[in-house]
């Protein structure tokens, strides 16, 4: 067992933005993204979340072996140390928690949470998906398998941001925009407590620790010029209006299709 762990461990230079090891993995998230929204946009809700099942299971599997290999120490002799900073509670792992919202919850009972979780996919998911897939360096490394997993999770938020939101369509309003935020508020004070809970150790989930400097492009100059109140506040107000701008951007390409029908 520990030489498989030690195998799925190999090495590989670290991969650039647009290197071949990138194109081949966007390749096809690209192809997959529009495929699946476009065969699959008026498919019945049970193989809408068929659909959706199959991928976050993939993503399941894929985030345990990560943890797995992450936590092992190959060597003389070979140890397990985990480290609480893999924990997946980053923005972009909240894919693991709202899906099963969206697929086992009673829409009927709790429209307002299904549409919350709908928004976070399509709005917020999405959105940092594309990002990670475009902009690389933020998430590669020399572990094969991590750089694999990690652009199949992204890219899997992209397909899934696409399709949900083009299989709700109709049904995605300002006020799931509201809802949305909502959601990610909680998410975000829940990372918050995780983050002061385990201080001195440095773990920035959501890239708000308030004990340390956020290692996050740009918004560490703003924390460290500026302090960690104002960060936080232009922090969140940009997650606000990346989700607004995303709902719109949606919506006229939906009209936009809607009118070249009529």
């Amino acid at each position: 067992m520990e030489e498989i762990i030690h195998f799925l461990q190999g090495e590989m230079e670290v991969p650039g933005v647009i290197s071949w090891f990138h194109l081949f993995m966007l390749i096809p998230i690209i192809g997959l993204t529009f495929a699946i929204s476009f065969l699959f946009k008026n498919s019945s809700e049970k193989v809408y979340k068929r659909i959706i099942f199959i991928f976050w299971v993939i993503l399941i599997v894929l985030e345990i072996f990560k943890q797995i290999i992450k936590a092992f120490h190959y060597g003389s002799p070979s140890y397990w140390e985990y480290s609480v900073r893999d924990f997946p509670f980053s923005i972009c792992s909240m894919i693991y928690y709202f899906v099963p919202i969206i697929l086992f919850v009673n829409k009927e009972k709790h429209p307002k949470i299904v549409d919350a979780a709908i928004g976070y996919m399509c709005l917020i998911s999405l959105t940092m998906g594309i990002i990670v897939c475009i902009y690389t360096d933020m998430v590669m490394s020399r572990l094969i398998f991590i750089n694999v997993q990690s652009l199949i999770h992204h890219g899997t938020q992209v397909i899934l941001g696409v399709y949900i939101y083009v299989w709700n369509r109709n049904n995605i309003t300002i006020k799931t925009v509201y809802r949305t935020l909502i959601a990610f508020a909680i998410t975000a004070v829940i990372a918050i407590i995780i983050n002061v809970s385990f201080y001195p150790h440095f773990i920035n989930m959501f890239f708000i620790n308030p004990t340390r400097i956020t290692n996050l492009p740009i918004g560490n100059i703003v924390q460290e010029k500026a302090g960690y109140p104002v960060y936080l506040i232009l922090f969140l107000i940009l997650i606000a209006l990346v989700t607004f701008l995303t709902y719109f951007v949606e919506t006229s390409i939906n009209k936009l299709i809607i009118k070249k029908k009529q």
